[in-house]
């Protein structure tokens, strides 16, 4: 008899209906538990940056940082060293010409 549908045909439905659902809410629960332990990324990164700070490391953006700062350093010393350089010469220059005009 097809198109028939039994009482107990559906009793079956309805038990394996109702165990899918259970295995559902079952798995449903497992998954809110994860989540609820599972870390948020921002509370990972926020840990990271306090152990960083705690072992006294430094990130490559603090290294870029630092290195930038010391050639911004080193290219004004060398330019202070130049100008240095310059001004020596001309006063040596003058010197020499006090020197040889107190001669002559």
């Amino acid at each position: 008899m097809k198109g028939v549908v039994t009482i107990q045909d559906s009793k079956d439905e309805q038990k394996s209906d109702e165990s899918r659902l259970y295995e559902i809410e079952a798995r449903l629960k497992v998954l809110e538990q994860s989540l609820k332990t599972k870390p948020d990324t921002k509370d990972v990164i926020i840990k990271i940056d306090e152990l960083i700070k705690e072992k006294e490391l430094i990130t490559k953006a603090e290294l870029d940082s630092f290195h930038k700062k010391i050639e911004a350093t080193l290219q004004a010393n060398q330019v202070k060293l130049l100008k240095w350089m310059f001004a020596m010469g001309i006063s040596s220059v003058a010197a020499f010409a006090a020197v040889v005009r107190i001669v002559i």
